[in-house]
């Protein structure tokens, strides 16, 4: 497919980019939301909305190891009621380039009206232990994390549903991405809101064992901003993730998520899902 074989040329240029906002070392002092990306070409989640209910924000406050302070945004789904399953690069770690972190959880569709109420603090984090490592094509990165924090889910939340089918998952097929970011503004995608927002794309095609490469070359998607946020898959009514939000690739090299985005299938990485969550429960 032409499609696959520009998303190759992609990651072999070097060009395939995680959907994460606002990189803290290249500024002093980042405001929430300032340069971080969302859905494509989407519509704002209404709070009472099936997919709004499991989907929450990650914002994490960084000091790079030169005293640099700044934040970024990500998105997760609720795997439990205190424990959000996202991409691995969206948990930035102490050590070389961090020497401070702090993560929360904001339960709100709207960034710009969240009080303390929808805030929660991250206590403990499990990363994939073979993220970062790919195939001789830039497949299957492992891009997975689960983040626990305390307290209890806030009122009107619930636990996502999660996808046992991933043969369901078949070229062609229309799937939902959610997600907080940057949104387009004349082409560029550099503006956020804030908000909640979802789109639909289609499944292009597997990109090996455990990713799912998405077709945004109709200026509908994932962006920055929308890492770790859940795709979903209706069956029967019901909206079932089935994906956590990677990195992506733009056309002629550019940083614009315009080419495809690249999904990991959650039902493929059961087991590091099982034994992150009997990580974290031991401790």
């Amino acid at each position: 497919m032409k499609l696959n074989i520009l998303f190759k040329a992609a990651v072999a240029a070097g060009l395939l980019g995680s959907l994460v906002a606002c990189s803290p070392a290249k500024q002093n002092a980042v405001n929430l939301g300032a340069d971080s990306s969302s859905i494509i070409g989407g519509v704002t989640v209404d709070a009472k909305d099936p997919i709004a209910k499991s989907t929450v924000a990650i914002v994490a406050s960084v000091k790079t190891a030169d005293g640099q302070e700044g934040q970024f945004i990500c998105t997760g789904s609720l795997l439990t009621e205190n424990v959000v399953l996202t991409a691995g690069h969206c948990v930035p770690e102490v050590g070389a380039e961090y020497k401070e972190v702090v993560l929360y959880v904001i339960f709100n569709t709207d960034l710009r009206k969240m009080g303390r109420a929808d805030i929660r603090l991250v206590v403990d984090s499990v990363i994939h232990t073979d993220y970062g490592k790919t195939g001789s094509e830039g497949e299957d990165a492992h891009d997975l994390a689960l983040i626990k924090f305390a307290g209890a889910m806030a009122p009107g939340y619930t636990v996502a549903k999660f996808l046992d089918d991933e043969t369901l998952l078949k070229p062609g097929t229309k799937v939902t991405l959610a997600g907080y970011g940057l949104i387009e503004t004349d082409g560029v995608n550099t503006k956020s809101d804030d908000r909640l927002r979802k789109v639909d794309v289609e499944v292009v095609e597997e990109f090996g064992k455990h990713e799912i490469l998405l077709d945004q070359t109709k200026g509908k998607g994932a962006c920055h901003g929308d890492s770790g946020g859940p795709a979903f898959l209706e069956v029967n009514g019901t909206q079932y993730v089935w994906g956590v939000t990677s990195r992506g690739a733009g056309k002629d090299g550019k940083d614009d998520c315009s080419l495809v985005s690249v999904y990991t299938k959650v039902k493929s990485e059961s087991q590091f899902v099982q034994d992150g969550l009997k990580k974290l429960s031991a401790k």
